[in-house]
């Protein structure tokens, strides 16, 4: 394709042959010849500057959505004599990210390599790029483009959230097995104050009521605490797409519930609590969270994901009194809880409401 310098020289080429012509004049007509020479001859070279170009990439294969990640973008000149001069690289990664950069010379037989670092903002699961080569080189006279394909899967996972609601409802932390969170012997929640007895520790020792207690010729006084709370010895979480009827129906909130969903399954395995996962878009089939490759295995489960739209109750009524008893559950969707709650079988649950954090992506950012 002709660029705007080349059109003027196309031009000026064409009216000083046409302009020879007409007054016999062989030194406009040499001119007008040397600029088609010239126009011919960069067409020639812009097609070899592009030939037996390809990329590659090295990236990370198992990613987490908004999560920043290094990315190197590899231009392999296969040619053994030419070098390849200006080359412009678009490439399309995960069928989300535009990433646009430059490599101005790469000698024949070689390879350019470009550091990137950003974030892809939502999940995905491809294993081929669409990238595009463009060059204006030489002279920019002339503008041309190859397209390829780069083999290079990349799943990327849901942005893991943590619903509010494992937070404020029952949450006790005096329990957690995360490491640095718990003091030793956690006190629990505080339930009044009592008289020292032998074997009481010192720490535990009320300084200001001990100082008017003994203020009075009695003895020192403790605090008697309730014993501190414990996570559940199993999990179920149980995902759904069911709503009633004249319910709107989102896609942002499908994917917004996956987050949910990662991130409540991520938070259950670090307190190491076995997890059982189960959901409609993988037909009721029970995932383990307890090992790491069970974790992976729901991981790529929850980035393959596509939303079911034919549940309904009668579905959900027998997987939940499959649950056994001594299950904790907690119920995820990607409906408002008003839309299906009352629908369910009476048992105690958690119930997760997606109307939650603030809904979107962030703004992709690439940093060469």
């Amino acid at each position: 394709m002709l660029t705007p310098r080349g059109a003027i020289l196309l031009g000026a080429s064409l009216a000083l042959i046409v302009l020879g012509l007409l007054r016999t004049d062989g030194v406009l007509l040499t001119l007008g010849a040397s600029g088609g020479i010239l126009l011919a001859g960069a067409w020639i070279l812009i097609r070899l500057n592009l030939k037996r170009l390809s990329l590659s990439l090295r990236a990370p294969t198992r990613i987490y959505a908004d999560h920043p990640f290094d990315l190197r973008v590899f231009l392999h000149n296969n040619r053994r004599l030419l070098d390849a001069f200006s080359i412009k690289i678009n490439l399309r990664l995960a069928g989300q990210v535009d990433i646009h950069t430059f490599a101005p010379w790469t000698a024949a037989h070689s390879i350019s390599e470009v550091r990137l670092r950003g974030s892809i903002p939502g999940r995905s699961s491809l294993l081929e790029h669409d990238y595009t080569l463009e060059t204006s080189m030489p002279l920019g006279l002339l503008h041309m483009k190859a397209s390829g394909m780069i083999t290079h899967e990349i799943l990327v996972f849901p942005r893991p959230l943590i619903p509010k609601e494992l937070s404020t409802r029952g949450a006790l932390h005096d329990a957690s097995l995360l490491p640095g969170t718990t003091p030793g012997q956690a006190p629990g929640e505080l339930r009044g104050i009592r008289p020292w007895q032998a074997g009481d520790p010192a720490k535990h020792i009320h300084w200001p009521a001990s100082a008017r207690s003994l203020s009075r010729g009695r003895g020192l006084r403790v605090r008697e605490n309730d014993p501190p709370g414990f996570y559940p010895q199993h999990c179920t979480v149980l995902f759904h797409s069911f709503g009633m009827s004249g319910q709107l129906i989102r896609a942002d909130r499908f994917e917004w519930a996956l987050s949910l969903a990662c991130g409540t399954l991520r938070h259950l395995r670090e307190h190491g609590i076995p997890t059982t996962f189960l959901a409609d878009f993988n037909e009721w089939q029970p995932l383990s969270v307890v090992s790491r490759s069970g974790f992976g295995n729901l991981l790529v489960s929850l980035t393959r994901a596509q939303r079911r739209n034919d549940t309904e109750a009668h579905d959900l009524a027998p997987v939940i009194e499959r649950i056994p008893e001594d299950h904790s559950l907690i119920i995820l969707s990607d409906m408002p809880t008003e839309a299906w709650a009352d629908t369910l079988p009476e048992r105690p649950a958690l119930l997760i409401d997606i109307r939650q954090h603030r809904y979107g992506a962030k703004k992709l950012q690439v940093h060469e």
